[in-house]
């Protein structure tokens, strides 16, 4: 008798000895809507298939009892889409755990969020690893051709970030909804005083290249404005972006009357300039750099002209690409990935580039920066200086761009026809 009652209190001392588990009583993510920009809670403990979860979520994980906050950190939890991790930090308070993610997840893609068993209660109860899986709202990233060429991207997804690495040196747009409803997924130009500029690095100087993006133009009566009341012999003009200014690659649009035209004409002008590497015994211009390759009717430009999507567009969103192939010496502009204009130069001594890059050298106007990607604009052309900084806008003209701009990709490869129709097809709403 004596030997099992000893046996009994044993077993009693250690059952009081063992604390109850710590287990998961409710799990939250907050954010923003993206469609309305209010502040949305969605249930991640309620359903096994959760969609439509902010991707500026911050995460809450109610426990049963009391958490101890030296158990809990960013290594606590596992955020993780496709292979990638998503970092994040937290901390404890009373049974409330806080996960705070360090960047946006991306929209469309499948999460799985795990909370590590290391976290404890603060009477030492354990609790067993857990996993959630839910779907951020949103589309998810295109499948586009030739990633692997891309140099740029900026996706303009609520803020201004290069996809590549690229030190972003303003941001001083503001945002308003995407082709796809999103309210914050694309940026807006006043075409006043606003763009953005992106750090050169040399992979964006390439013998061949492609621009891509999307732009809204205002609505007609603003698109007017914008571009101004024309006169005999007057131009105006926009830049949606440049590199290295005049001496680099840009899109400028013109509207312009003549006396000898008598009507307005507006005009795409696609430039690419490039130094000549080659066998070239002339310059197609009084610089050190060839300018375009020339074109039928030897402007030392390619103006796709009288297009009148342009006008028949406002308001709507527009895929714009533009491509130059050295090899082939073929120059590009599509539309909603049909080709709208396409020249193909024949080679010659004076257009002998083989391998000719883009230019990016010849501007003065601000050497500390005269080479970077503007968007908006095509800074420092389109630009003079103030004190010690540039301003943007010559002479107080807007010829800044005007309206939105969104998914804006450069290539260090020409795209063929089918591949724009390709990243048409992928990036359309």
């Amino acid at each position: 008798a004596l030997m099992l009652s000893a046996l009994v209190f044993t077993a009693c001392d250690d059952d009081e000895g063992e604390a109850p588990a710590l287990n998961i009583e409710a799990l939250t993510a907050t954010g923003t809507d993206i469609t309305t920009g209010e502040q949305v809670t969605v249930d991640l403990n309620a359903a096994t298939a959760v969609a439509d979860v902010p991707p500026n979520s911050t995460f809450t994980v109610t426990f049963n009892k009391a958490v101890d906050a030296a158990s809990v950190s960013g290594s606590s939890f596992t955020l993780a889409a496709e292979g990638e991790n998503i970092p994040v930090t937290a901390s404890a308070s009373g049974s409330d755990v806080t996960v705070t993610t360090e960047e946006d997840m991306s929209q469309g893609l499948v999460y799985t969020l795990t909370i590590e068993g290391s976290i404890t209660a603060e009477d030492g109860g354990v609790l067993t690893s857990s996993t959630r899986t839910f779907t951020v709202a949103g589309r998810a990233p295109a499948d586009v051709p030739q990633e692997d060429n891309l140099v740029v991207f900026v996706d303009f997804e609520g803020e201004v970030r290069e996809a590549y690495g690229k030190n972003v040196l303003n941001s001083e747009v503001t945002f308003g909804e995407d082709r796809f409803g999103n309210f914050n997924g694309a940026a807006n130009f006043n075409g006043v005083d606003n763009y953005i500029g992106i750090e050169y690095s040399p992979d964006m100087s390439n013998a061949s290249t492609t621009v891509s993006y999307w732009m809204k133009l205002p609505e007609t009566a603003e698109f007017e404005a914008h571009f101004g009341n024309t006169t005999d012999g007057t131009i105006t003009q926009f830049v949606t972006f440049g590199i290295g200014g005049n001496n680099g690659t840009y899109h400028e649009w013109n509207r312009f009357t003549c006396c000898e035209l008598g009507f307005d004409i507006d005009v795409l002008k696609y430039v690419t300039n490039h130094m000549n590497s080659g066998s070239a015994t002339e310059l197609a211009a009084d610089f050190s750099e060839m300018k375009n390759e020339g074109n039928p009717n030897d402007i030392k430009v390619v103006e796709a002209d009288n297009v009148d999507w342009l006008r028949e567009t406002v308001g709507n969103w527009v895929h714009v690409v533009t491509s130059w192939e050295a090899d082939s010496r073929r120059k590009a502009f599509y539309i909603n990935g049909v080709p709208l204009t396409v020249f193909e130069f024949v080679a010659g001594d004076e257009f002998a580039l083989d391998a000719a890059l883009i230019d990016v050298d010849g501007i003065s106007l601000d050497p500390a920066n005269n080479a970077n990607l503007y968007l908006g604009t095509a800074v420092p052309f389109w630009a003079t200086i103030e004190g010690d900084g540039v301003k943007p806008f010559r002479n107080n003209k807007e010829y800044g761009f005007k309206g939105q701009m969104d998914d804006f990709r450069m290539y260090k490869v020409a795209l063929t026809d089918a591949e724009v129709l390709e990243l048409y097809n992928a990036e359309r709403p």
